[in-house]
């Protein structure tokens, strides 16, 4: 005889269904509603821009739609054939630029080297040295600045997401081993920050994320007369960055003022114990001595005299180039008998959601910027009527806390793909740099962590309820981000007028 489902089993059976029809059928709204905007827009009376440009609108603006709320791959699919059928160019010669442009290129390659540096354990050298230092023994506060620092930094030189775990991993530990618990304040406060300074190393990298597309943009909108060097991203970059998380840290020690008393017990002897495990063989030298020939190759071509012959030579080293011949020497060096660098292996670190989107953004953002569609004139007539009404540094103050504002709610990539053209074409009529205008724009885009759409890095912070807690997570995101913006107009500012001008 069988037995009958038990009674709570049943009450919860319709409710299930329930929630599963109704994700099925939000999800069948959302994409009729990205198929409305990207096929439907062009339909529309355009408001002063061509009616190229209004199908070139509804191609953004669908992709836009199918990132907030349905992914990133198969949206930008259809969007690279869509944008094919608004008399911008043909289909084919679409998704050839798009899959051609360097930026994507060099994309596929970091990622498997970043994964490749992961798997190589020189990550995990660079993350206990940075935690196992004497100076942080009976300094508390030094500790929690040294270790968001050190994430920053090691984020900067490998990857900010595989970092902020690794980090993490050590940091429970040491919290274990002297006595503090989930919930506790102090731990909540600096994994928070640790999230934190994942978030900003993307914008100290001229090679990753926004600041990588945003390069890129400007160079093709400007038809290559604006470029901006590595190494002035990183000159602004870093030392903005540094400065927020030290206020971060000021912001916890005098206004959150967590307990800190158990941190007595990171004594000399037990930073010794961490500093013993690390492990410096050969194949974590080959990794660190490739991450530096890496670093070299992006800053000889901007430190050498111009127009000598080793700057002529260097140059040729594109950061595609520049990360081919690595994987390519790396691939034939062997560690054990094997090759030190598997692509195969390493190829598991290739975030197919950032290829697509990147390579949907790129043909997308040139075509929203190209004078048929009309789009950017009509924004840059809108953004002239502001920028020449008062004070142009007000100006890049309001404009940089609205760039700020927007990515905490829409992908920093989207936001830079649509100021960059307006910043080229209000370079143009209002006197300003696009240069030191687009740096102060990819750093108050790359500096948003104050909600869990901000960032995929930002948001593990939000996902950690066992040890941060989503108030914790919102308060430390908010204030942190204020903080950040402070650094900004305070120290980005002049440093960008230093550099490059305004």
């Amino acid at each position: 005889m069988s037995k009958s489902p038990a009674p709570e089993r049943l009450n919860h059976l319709p409710e299930a269904a329930m929630q599963s029809s109704f994700s099925t059928v939000r999800a069948y709204l959302h994409v009729i509603v990205f198929f409305a905007l990207t096929l439907g827009t062009g339909f529309l009376p355009p408001p002063g821009i061509t009616e190229m440009g209004m199908n070139i609108l509804g191609v953004f603006l669908g992709l836009l739609y199918g990132w907030s709320f349905i992914g990133f791959a198969w949206p930008s699919m259809i969007c690279l054939v869509a944008l094919g059928f608004t008399g911008y160019a043909e289909p084919a010669a679409i998704i050839a630029s798009a899959f051609s442009h360097p930026a994507v290129l060099f994309t596929i390659f970091v990622l498997a080297f970043t994964t490749y540096c992961d798997k190589s354990g020189i990550n995990a050298v660079m993350a206990k040295w940075f935690l196992s230092r004497n100076i942080f023994a009976g300094h508390p506060w030094i500790f929690t600045a040294s270790v968001l620092v050190g994430t920053l930094l090691i984020s900067f030189l490998v990857d900010g997401v595989p970092t902020v775990f690794l980090i993490s991993g050590i940091l429970y530990s040491i919290f274990d081993d002297i006595g503090l618990k989930r919930g506790d304040a102090y731990p909540a406060w600096l994994l928070a920050g640790v999230c934190i300074a994942g978030v900003l190393s993307f914008a100290c990298k001229p090679w990753a994320g926004q600041n990588l597309m945003g390069i890129g943009t400007l160079a093709e909108v400007s038809g290559g007369t604006a470029v901006i060097e590595n190494i002035t991203v990183i000159a602004v970059a870093l030392p903005v960055c540094i400065a927020t998380l030290i206020v971060y840290t000021l912001i916890v020690r005098f206004i959150f003022r967590p307990d800190v008393s158990t941190l007595a017990h990171l004594t000399r002897e037990y930073l010794a114990g961490i500093r013993n495990g690390i492990e410096m063989g050969r194949a974590q030298r080959i990794a660190a001595t490739a991450l530096a020939v890496f670093l070299i190759l992006m800053f000889l071509p901007n430190i050498l005299p111009s127009g000598s012959p080793a700057a002529a030579f260097f140059s040729k080293f594109s950061m595609t180039v520049a990360i081919t011949l690595i994987l390519g020497v790396l691939s034939f060096i062997r560690v054990d008998g094997k090759p030190a660098f598997d692509f195969h292996a390493c190829s598991s670190g290739i975030n197919w959601n950032v290829i697509w989107m990147l390579a949907a953004s790129i043909p997308v953002s040139a075509a929203m910027s190209s004078d048929g569609a009309g789009l950017s004139r009509m924004l840059t007539e809108l953004l002239h009527s502001f920028a020449s009404g008062g004070n142009i540094i007000l100006f890049l103050a309001v404009f940089m806390i609205f760039v700020n504002v927007m990515t905490q709610f829409t992908h920093n990539v989207t936001i830079v793909l649509i100021a960059v053209p307006l910043i080229w074409n209000l370079s143009q009529s209002a006197g300003i740099n696009p240069v030191g205008f687009s740096i102060l724009m990819f750093l108050a885009a790359g500096a948003a962590f104050a909600t869990p759409a901000a960032s995929t890095v930002g948001a593990l912070s939000f996902a950690n309820g066992e040890w941060i807690g989503m108030k914790r997570a919102f308060q430390a995101g908010i204030l942190g981000c204020i903080g950040g913006i402070v650094c900004m107009l305070v120290l980005g500012l002049p440093l960008v007028m230093a550099l490059v001008g305004i």
